[in-house]
């Protein structure tokens, strides 16, 4: 009787469960209804990312920049780790008029570089940013006093540094981001490393052979060099670049000149001369590559007739006073640096010649014993202190930067000085 009990008690119990089991949903519904619903909000999503970024392009490209980055912010808002969101956004912020906004295209640039770490772009971009802060800490210190600007040179190596890394970065993550070259190359040029920044920049060229910008840079590192060769191949480019500016034809002819291409140099500058009679600029070149004949008569003569056509013009002026120079005619020199200076008295190239003519009358008093007495020594002084005044300029401070590397082993130290003075000498004064 009581097997019978726990019998019908068992039976009872599986009909119950049965019963509950059959009245439950299967797990195959339960699992379509999800899957269905997820993919009609990832659609959506989907369609709202694509929203925003469409809007939010066409208001970039409009320099509507306002309603760009509210479009933006809510593609990142959707979607975190969007490409293209972090991109606009970033830019936008970049390339907004109010300048404060670069704080926080600062902060979303850094943000990408650890969320995109093989991205180029951002590591470019963020380079960039960091330039821009170099530039506005520039326009501070002028103002700012001894204490301050110490303060600030000191944040201005610090995004120097900073920019160089990033640049790097990317052009480790892109060899062919002569962007990033290029402004690695300019650091480098603004720390006066001219032997570094000539190698980025050499490097760009060989990228994409057509930015005229930086063969006219290289050209000019070329020049500050002595690297003719080098220089003239930079100004052969230019030529074919930019065939409409007549300078950069002359610059090719001297320089053929000066790598000893005398037939091709002459054959340009008189083809020149013949289609621009009246360009003085035609004489003055052909007067530079006279000189740089040694032929320094003739190349006086061509002066001469260029000066009848512009007797304004700085540089030639200075040419002339360079080859009265190298005629040891070094009154004349001297009469025409001081033409010079009443035309222009902050044009760089004017103190170039004028060091040059100090160290060449150093020169002439070494001995042939080749040894240096305190009064030679202190013309080669006189000289540094001539080539110190545009050690700054843009355009002539590398070539004073090499001049002044070269003649630093003739110069006299503070303990000779000081003892010369003490024996009565008066060279150094």
């Amino acid at each position: 009787m009581k097997s019978v009990r726990i019998t019908i008690i068992f039976g009872i119990f599986i009909f119950t469960v049965l019963c509950v089991l059959s009245c439950a949903p299967q797990m195959e519904s339960i699992e379509k209804i999800p899957a269905e619903a997820t993919e009609v909000d990832t659609a959506k999503i989907n369609l709202e990312i694509r929203k925003h970024l469409s809007f939010g392009i066409e208001y970039y490209k409009n320099k509507q920049y306002d309603d760009a980055i509210r479009n933006f912010k809510k593609v990142l808002e959707i979607d975190p780790v969007n490409e293209l969101g972090y991109k606009y956004l970033a830019d936008s912020y970049l390339r907004h008029p109010d300048t404060t906004y670069i704080d926080s295209a600062q902060v979303l640039y850094e943000t990408a570089t650890k969320q995109f770490p093989t991205n180029p772009y951002f590591f470019s971009g963020l380079g960039y940013i960091y330039q821009k802060i170099v530039s506005r800490l520039e326009g501070e210190i002028e103002d700012a006093d001894s204490t301050i600007k110490e303060k600030i040179t000191q944040q201005i190596d610090n995004f120097c540094y900073k920019a160089l890394v990033n640049f790097q970065r990317a052009v480790s993550l892109d060899a062919n981001d002569y962007t990033s070259i290029n402004a690695i190359g300019s650091i480098f040029l603004r720390q006066s490393k001219l032997d570094s920044a000539m190698i980025w920049y050499e490097k760009s060229v060989i990228v994409d052979s057509n930015q005229a910008y930086i063969w006219d840079i290289l050209s000019k590192i070329y020049v500050a060099h002595n690297k003719n060769e080098d220089a003239m191949k930079a100004f052969g480019n230019l030529v074919q670049l930019l065939p409409e500016e007549p300078d950069y034809l002359l610059k090719f002819g001297q320089y053929c000149a000066k790598c000893g291409e005398f037939d091709r140099s002459l054959s340009i500058l008189d083809e020149y001369i013949k289609t621009n009679p009246d360009d003085y600029r035609g004489y003055q070149y052909l007067g530079l590559v006279k000189a740089a004949n040694k032929e320094f008569k003739e190349a006086l003569t061509q002066f001469k007739k260029a000066e009848e056509f512009n007797a304004k013009s700085v540089k030639l002026l200075c040419d002339i006073a360079n080859t009265y120079k190298d005629m040891k005619r070094y009154n004349s020199a001297r009469n025409y640096i001081s033409k010079a200076k009443k035309i222009d008295p902050n044009f760089g190239y004017i103190y170039i010649v004028e060091g040059d003519i100090v160290y060449s009358q150093a020169m002439d008093k070494v001995p042939e014993s080749g040894e240096v007495n305190m009064e030679v020594k202190c013309t080669f002084l006189k000289a540094s202190k001539v080539y110190r005044q545009v050690i700054n300029n843009p355009d002539w401070g590398g070539m004073a930067r090499s001049k002044l590397d070269f003649i630093k082993p003739y110069l006299p130290s503070r303990e000779e000085i000081k003892q010369y003075r003490f024996m009565g000498g008066t060279a150094c004064d």
